[in-house]
């Protein structure tokens, strides 16, 4: 059984790191990792940093940390920003880092930006961790497989999205496109396929009252043979306590987990949100579900306005 799981995770981990981006619950209070086009849209330095414990009862489960950072910079009609994650699956580690800018304009009803993010790949493959059937394990790693050893396997390559956003006074959409045109590069004695994956996020924001906003939000992703959608809302209470719920799929095949969200202030100018993800797949019988944090950080003023004036010296006789 031992080595089936292992055998699973891999498959899982190469699946999701060839096709799509990490998967996260708290995709509407970050929008900035889904979507490089809404860097600077909050109009200050924002930072968020992220970790998921996927499937906790799994050996070798998923796990994810994320940290971003993304701030207006109004000399070139933008923003600037940078990514990086890590994740974990199995005997699979991927680490990503990218930077980004963005172009943003304003319109009579709102703003629309166009952006685009670059940056490398890093993977390695533990080869000492792969079991396989009819391996020797007691003492010596011997795979018994001619195409596996017990040396750690790496490669790097070439990463990149771009993404379009609309920001209204009270509607927000944003769509964007990764690893496209397709391209591949090695990792040991294999090669690693990013392929094109592609997402659509919607948000709408009504105020119920002076003290409630609610935001239902919408995000589609997939890649060119699986589609899987999330459909949540979350809500503000008097501007400190954040209160939300996510249903992530659609249908049999891609119904996969409903969660809950919590959030509050911490100070003025940081924010910790915590969410949890009930299974609902089949997996929920293996599994505990799923945890998932996130602490975020805004400046809360303006910043990156232009340059200072030049200075005259006028010296004056008096």
């Amino acid at each position: 059984m031992k080595w089936i799981v292992s055998i699973v995770l891999f498959s899982l981990c190469l699946i999701s790191h060839g096709q799509q981006r990490p998967q996260f619950t708290q995709y509407m209070l970050n929008k900035y990792s889904e979507n490089p086009a809404y860097g600077g849209l909050e109009r200050s330095l924002s930072i968020f940093s992220s970790f998921r414990d996927q499937y906790s009862a799994f050996p070798g489960n998923p796990r994810t940390f994320y940290v971003g950072a993304d701030m207006p910079f109004y000399l070139w009609n933008g923003a600037i920003g940078l990514t990086f994650f890590n994740q974990r699956a199995g005997v699979f580690s991927n680490s990503n880092f990218k930077v980004s800018y963005n172009y943003v304009m304003g319109t009579p009803v709102g703003f629309l930006s166009f952006g685009g993010r670059v940056g490398l790949d890093f993977l390695s493959v533990d080869g000492s961790g792969i079991i396989t059937p009819d391996g020797n394990y007691e003492g010596v790693i011997n795979h018994n497989d001619p195409l596996l050893g017990v040396t750690t396997y790496t490669g790097a390559g070439p990463s990149w999205e771009v993404g379009s956003y609309f920001m209204g006074r009270n509607i927000e959409v944003g769509v964007t496109v990764s690893e496209l045109p397709v391209h591949e590069y090695s990792i040991g004695d294999g090669k690693y396929l990013r392929d094109m994956t592609f997402s659509l996020f919607a948000q709408y924001k009504y105020r119920l009252n002076d003290l409630l906003v609610l935001r239902p939000s919408m995000l589609v992703k997939g890649d060119r043979a699986v589609i899987q959608g999330d459909l949540g809302v979350s809500a503000t209470y008097n501007k400190n306590l954040i209160f939300g719920a996510n249903l992530r799929g659609y249908n049999t095949t891609s119904l996969d987990a409903f969660s809950v969200i919590i959030g509050t202030n911490l100070g003025k100018k940081y924010v910790v949100s915590y969410s949890y993800d009930f299974g609902l797949s089949a997996l929920r019988t293996f599994h505990q579900g799923t945890h998932e944090i996130m602490l975020s950080y805004n400046m809360q003023r303006l910043i990156g306005l232009g340059l200072p004036p030049k200075i005259i010296y006028n010296p004056r006789d008096l």
